[in-house]
């Protein structure tokens, strides 16, 4: 069977599935990229499916800042930074401690491990938090925009670490800024005048918006477009909101093939045959470091904030995925990783990705 016709037809059944056994679909569809990585060696290196997976990633994003209740974060930007700060600085002081002092690694290469492990996926939590029926409430809002405080900081790290922050990046933000902050105005009059239109501009108009802002963010800037894209989003929601239809359409291209594509390919990113003992056991450990401490990191300033016991928000922020991905891989292609400790990073990752739901499951969907 064509490699094409196979993954198209695991992104469908996968969706089925989900429906039917009230699974989460982006867990089924890391899980299935693992296998057809497995059985198929070359598959992730599909040109229309990488291509597919960034533009699925932005996509999100986009859809994570365009959910974001900017009057109520502004109400609430004391818990969202005191929530976020706390979730990254714990897990990324105890993998780094582990590293360096316990494996005995490089400063260099326990920062990175320290990084990639720590990071939160704003994507799954959004997910998460979606088909929980909790992302409107207001300590949804709350982790929504706690989980973006750790994305960003996640960045600014990596940048700092990989010495990627320069006159590009201030370049670009001087640029960038005065255009994100335009965009509104741009938007309102492009919306109402191609309105119904039938050769879809609005749509056409993001799109290419969102590729253009995430290239030019990641070649001059060497940020992450993934960054871009969830400002974008923010931006641009009150816009949409307006436009019932338009939102309505933007939900069903990312949710139902973009998303997909994303997180199948991330799960195929995960080469199982390096697996030894030994590597098993190294990624154990930074397992247990990462996630208990990512889960005190979160839940602690969450009991005092949310008045709650802070037991879903620490399950919620150990997603970890597709941030934590691109760190592994950057770290590879310049050398500070070796190609176990980059299966390591991956396989926290991976496994992260899909056990929070799993412990999620037997959680009500109301804040405990």
């Amino acid at each position: 069977m064509d490699q094409s016709l196979m993954v198209a037809i695991v992104m469908v059944s996968a969706a089925v599935i989900a429906f039917e056994f009230r699974i989460s679909s982006a867990i089924l569809e890391i899980l299935a990229g693992i296998a057809l990585a497995f059985f198929f060696i070359d598959i992730a290196e599909m040109d229309w499916l990488h291509f597919l997976a960034n533009l699925g990633m932005l996509g999100l994003m986009f859809m994570v800042g365009f959910e974001v209740d900017v009057e109520r974060l502004r109400e609430t930007w004391r818990a969202s930074i005191t929530i976020g700060v706390s979730a990254l600085m714990l897990p990324l002081a105890g993998v780094f401690v582990t590293a360096h002092f316990l494996f005995d690694l490089p400063i260099l290469t326990s920062g990175l491990l320290a990084i990639g492990l720590s990071t939160t996926s704003l994507a799954l939590v959004y997910h998460a938090l979606r088909e929980r029926g909790t992302l409107h409430s207001e300590q949804g809002q709350i982790i929504v925009a706690a989980a973006s405080v750790v994305d960003v900081l996640s960045m600014v790290a990596l940048a700092l670490l990989m010495g990627d922050v320069g006159w590009g990046t201030a370049i670009f933000l001087l640029v960038a800024m005065p255009m994100i902050v335009g965009l509104p105005h741009i938007g309102k009059w492009i919306f109402r005048r191609y309105r119904g239109s039938l050769v879809e501009f609005e749509l056409r108009f993001l799109l290419v918006l969102l590729l253009a802002m995430g290239f030019m963010a990641e070649k001059i800037g060497g940020i992450h477009p993934a960054i871009i894209a969830f400002a974008l989003g923010i931006v641009m929601s009150e816009i949409v909101d307006e436009h019932e239809e338009l939102e309505q359409k933007l939900k069903g291209i990312v949710f139902s093939f973009l998303a997909p594509a994303f997180f199948l390919h991330a799960g195929m990113q995960l080469d199982i045959r390096l697996m030894t003992v030994d590597l098993l056991g190294t990624a154990f450990v930074f397992l247990i470091v990462a996630c208990g401490l990512k889960y005190l990191g979160a839940a602690l300033p969450a009991r005092h904030f949310l008045s709650t016991s802070g037991r879903v928000a620490g399950l919620l922020f150990n997603y970890r995925l597709s941030f934590g991905i691109i760190t592994a891989s950057v770290g590879l292609n310049v050398g500070i990783l070796t190609v176990e400790l980059y299966a390591v990073i991956l396989l926290v990752i991976i496994t992260s990705a899909f056990l929070p739901a799993v412990l999620l499951r037997d959680r009500p969907a109301e804040w405990e």
